[in-house]
């Protein structure tokens, strides 16, 4: 039943009503009794037949009223509970059509909310900034990447670019891009604590009746540094065989010309020619060397007695220490054994002894000792030698370094690979090196290896 029919219904009652009271001031005018009983039984019926259609009437608004909310929750994209009416009430299509509308919408937000986390948690998991700027210039998502490169706390609030940036360069990029509604991208250089370089893309993206500047930005300076590394290296290495290559191709040349007339001159010559070929040959040597170890390389690991390794190792450095006046103590127990890979232990050893005996003093000391627990077993090389400079420590394993004022001193011949190689070797087998120097004290070497279990005693 319609509020229509129902109004109609209430305006026919009103009618009969006033019919009705006319009716029963007539019978009480005349006195008519039984006219007047009939009048109030009408009355009373009409007042039944009132309420009852007041009744449905006041449903009827209830439930427009419900129709009316739950509309506006739906246009809203607000929940609301579900209506349920009479199968017999004229509304009940309308009602379960709302109700199938709520339930789809409610389907389709929890759906987009679902992929909208989603997608936060991606964003937030990137190895890239991003973050989002709206046309009115403020922030309206960053991931946690942008706030750890930007190196401040970006907030989840709405609030413009400029809080969070500080940086000229990206400042500028973005503002370029928000007067040009053009993508722009570029490598931006960050300087706070440390150097960093990012690639850097300031996104135009038009939506239909705005837009939006998408900014990502990507730590770069791993790559910089290893192609400055490469290109160091290519530099040093050129330099490095054009000294020993210059003075072979001279002397020959010398000798060639007639100084090979001259059996004094002759002799000279040929041990300078001898010794530029010996460093050249370990030049090359080196450098195969590193480029093996990078390239992968298979360890045949085995039980080793350490102690008579060593002593079988140091038997080659015995004429060189003595000419330094330098004496090598090995102070590992006899019976410690360890599980490693021989060529590759020969390698660390040779390099750390050699050099602890050509940076020595005369007179001085080197002691090898070892020490173990549950994960690794550690070797030490310490010599009382003249020591590194702290600013020198850090960059002691680059390649073809050799720190000046300290160590070229020495006036010792050298790829300036020896120690690179060694770390490349420790590396490669999940080892750690560490170094403690002094100047005129002199420098301990410590390298851990990890313990190799049974399951691994074999060719890796």
């Amino acid at each position: 039943m319609t509020l229509n029919k129902i109004f109609r219904q209430l305006l026919t009652i009103l009618i009969l009503s006033i019919a009705v009271l006319v009716m029963l001031f007539y019978a009480v005018s005349k006195n008519d009794r039984d006219l007047v009983v009939f009048s109030l039984i009408v009355m009373a019926v009409i007042v039944g037949i009132l309420i009852s259609v007041a009744t449905r009437y006041h449903q009827h608004v209830k439930i427009l009223q419900q129709l009316e909310s739950m509309t506006t929750s739906i246009v809203n994209h607000q929940p609301a509970a579900p209506l349920f009416v009479e199968p017999s009430n004229p509304y009940k299509g309308l009602a379960d059509q709302l109700n199938e509308l709520q339930s789809r919408q409610q389907d389709e937000s929890k759906s987009i909310e679902n992929s909208n986390t989603e997608l936060i948690t991606i964003l937030s998991s990137l190895p890239v900034g991003i973050m989002v700027i709206d046309s009115t210039h403020d922030v309206i998502f960053s991931n946690h990447k942008m706030a750890t490169m930007l190196g401040k706390n970006v907030l989840t609030q709405v609030h413009p670019y400029t809080q969070d940036i500080r940086n000229y360069e990206l400042l500028s990029l973005i503002d370029d891009v928000f007067d040009s509604h053009k993508s722009r991208q570029t490598e931006v250089r960050n300087v706070s604590d440390t150097s960093v370089t990012w690639d850097t893309s300031v996104l135009y993206n038009q939506l239909e009746n705005d837009f939006h500047v998408l900014v990502i930005i990507y730590d770069i300076s791993d790559l910089i540094n290893v192609k400055q590394m490469q290109i160091d290296f290519l530099r040093n290495a050129s330099h490095e065989l054009k000294t020993p290559i210059t003075a072979i191709s001279g002397f020959t040349k010398t000798l060639l010309d007639g100084a090979m007339n001259d059996k004094k001159s002759l002799v000279e010559f040929l041990k300078i020619i001898d010794q530029q070929s010996e460093q050249l040959a370990s030049l090359v040597q080196d450098v195969l060397t590193i480029s093996h170890i990078q390239n992968g390389n298979n360890y045949d690991y085995k039980v080793l007695n350490l102690q008579a390794f060593i002593d079988s190792e140091l038997t080659s450095y015995k004429s060189m220490a003595a000419g330094q006046h330098v004496t090598i103590k090995n102070n590992v127990d006899d019976g410690v054994r360890v599980t490693a890979d021989s060529n590759m232990l020969t390698r660390i050893l040779r390099n750390l002894v050699s050099n602890a005996i050509k940076y020595n003093r005369p007179g001085g000391e080197i002691n090898i000792d070892y020490s173990a627990n549950d994960s690794f077993w550690q070797l030490q090389v310490a010599d009382t030698g003249i020591g590194i400079a702290q600013k020198d420590v850090s960059r002691l394993f680059e390649r073809f370094y050799r720190a000046d004022d300290s160590r070229t001193k020495q006036r010792v011949s050298g790829t300036g690979l020896g120690l690179s190689i060694v770390k490349e070797l420790v590396d490669a087998v999940g080892g750690l090196i560490d170094v403690k120097s002094q100047r005129g004290v002199g420098s301990t070497f410590t390298i851990e290896f990890p313990i190799v279990t049974e399951d691994d005693d074999s060719t890796k």
